[in-house]
């Protein structure tokens, strides 16, 4: 299957070298983008036993694309797996200990030219050439162009920390440019220049301005990246953070959301949020309109916007009471890493969450998110993050080993193979599945020939026959199993 992955076979071995000139979400971007090609893509062993549906996803019947399926098969589905103490617990830890997470309300009063440019050094993507939509290259000298726009010269020695708050769900950069590019002609789901988003309400460390004063250098949990403007506004620490820690509030736990349309205040009509958003409910009288609509049927809750001069600001809007949503996080339980799980089933892949989608990290992220767990912003770093339970795996585990553990795992596990994460949905005749986002199903068929079928989507795939190349299983592959419970 070198045809699947040739391109970005020396990325991947870069990082798999712990190659120093690899930035943080290069690493990332790269490592995931090998694998979303060639691991990601589903592939499934000639002699498992399992049928080719019209579907061309091996193995998959209608019945189990639901989550009444898996749920009536999980044991003590509605079991509490952990206390909010100890995920908040947790949450600290990751806070605390992986290197992958930020807290940006520690950063301290005062930030250097040094720390800047590291930030800048950690965002530069590392693959290189590119090419546009149009699947034309993409040629040095607009390169050079874009990176004379980040200005390091402009950077002082050291200047006064200012902080800030994405105003709407907002793409995170590699470079400060809107400019899309790609690894290939034939690659265009994966866009190079995309480092994940940023959600509304985020607090973000504001390090520095672009040349044409279009993109800011901003620092926030997920680490350095590039954000338009025009997403950010500013705000003192205390305006910032009261926001973030205010109550009561609201969870997202639909998929997606939208707020109530509204002309009065258009920076809050059908403002978009994802699952696991928390917004604080807005202290108004329950009989006073909103935006010219009375509030009785939603929750009036209050949303961060940019003012006409770049402050920071808060507007009421309505979110109706029929929009999923929770006045708490989501308890852990196997039903619930089912139900929030499927709410995404079918939703087209989203690389660093384009498309209003999102990618396997943040398919997985955002389910765990809506119970209250925040996970780091990528595979790998789920899959080690020193504050969760995990199963590593070395070279030196033998494929016994690696079933064994497999077969063990319960509903709501992660399996992360290099680039790629899956979560465990429960066991049909013996046979492992998971739920994952992923672009392809690629497996053997019953004469032993390839076939690759294009999903695209977050989909219901066994795990077992799964294979990362030509000889090695996903279990194979695998780097860490990772489990969710206080026991």
């Amino acid at each position: 299957m070198n045809f699947l992955w040739r391109d970005v076979s020396t990325n991947s071995n870069a990082f798999n070298s712990g190659s120093s000139k690899q930035s943080r979400w290069s690493k990332h971007l790269c490592l995931c983008f090998s694998l979303l090609l060639l691991s990601s893509a589903t592939v499934i062993a000639q002699g498992a036993g399992l049928s080719i549906p019209n579907s061309g996803v091996i193995g998959v019947d209608q019945a189990m694309l639901t989550p009444e399926y898996w749920i009536a098969r999980a044991p003590m589905p509605n079991k509490i797996l952990m206390t909010p103490q100890q995920i908040n617990s947790i949450n600290a830890k990751t806070y605390a200990m992986d290197p992958f997470t930020h807290d940006v309300s520690k950063v301290g009063t005062t930030i250097t030219r040094e720390q800047v440019l590291s930030w800048i050094k950690e965002t530069i993507p590392a693959s290189k050439p590119f090419v546009d939509i149009s699947g034309n290259d993409i040629s040095a000298t607009e390169i050079e162009a874009i990176v004379s726009n980040i200005g390091t010269d402009q950077i002082p020695a050291a200047m006064t920390i200012r902080y800030g708050m994405s105003v709407r769900r907002a793409q995170l950069r590699l470079y400060p440019t809107s400019l899309r590019a790609f690894p290939g002609k034939d690659l265009l789901d994966f866009e190079s220049f995309q480092g994940g988003t940023l959600f509304p309400g985020e607090p973000v460390v504001i390090a520095h301005t672009s040349v044409d004063g279009k993109w800011y250098l901003i620092c926030s949990s997920q680490g350095p990246a590039w954000v338009s403007r025009i997403d950010i506004a500013e705000g003192t620490a205390d305006t910032v953070f009261s926001y973030v820690n205010k109550k009561p509030y609201r969870v997202v736990t639909g998929d997606k959301v939208r707020t109530v349309f509204t002309p009065e205040a258009p920076a809050v009509s059908e403002y978009l949020l994802d699952m696991g958003i928390r917004v604080p409910v807005a202290d108004l009288p329950e009989d006073q309109p909103v935006n010219g609509q009375g509030p009785y049927a939603s929750w009036t809750i209050e949303l961060p916007v940019r003012q006409d001069d770049g402050t920071l600001g808060f507007t009421p809007a309505l979110l109706q009471k029929i929009k999923e949503s929770s006045e708490a996080y989501l308890p852990l339980t196997r039903a619930n890493f089912i139900r929030q799980s499927f709410k995404f089933l079918g939703e087209r892949y989203g690389w660093g969450h384009l498309y209003n989608g999102r990618d396997c990290s943040g398919f997985t992220s955002e389910v765990y998110r809506s119970m209250g767990i925040y996970l780091p912003p990528n595979a790998g770093a789920q899959g080690h993050d020193p504050a969760l339970k995990h199963r590593l795996f070395s070279a030196s585990d033998s494929h016994q080993v690696r079933v064994k553990a497999v077969m063990a795992a319960d509903v709501g596990d992660l399996v992360v193979v290099p680039g790629h994460v899956l979560m465990i949905l429960g066991k049909v005749h013996g046979q492992p599945y998971v739920i994952q986002d992923v672009p392809y199903a690629v497996f053997h068929d019953a004469t032993g020939k390839i076939r690759m079928t294009k999903v695209n989507e977050v989909s219901v795939t066994p795990l077992l026959p799964l294979l990362a190349d030509e000889q090695h299983t996903y279990v194979d592959a695998m780097t860490s199993l990772v489990h969710f419970s206080a026991q």
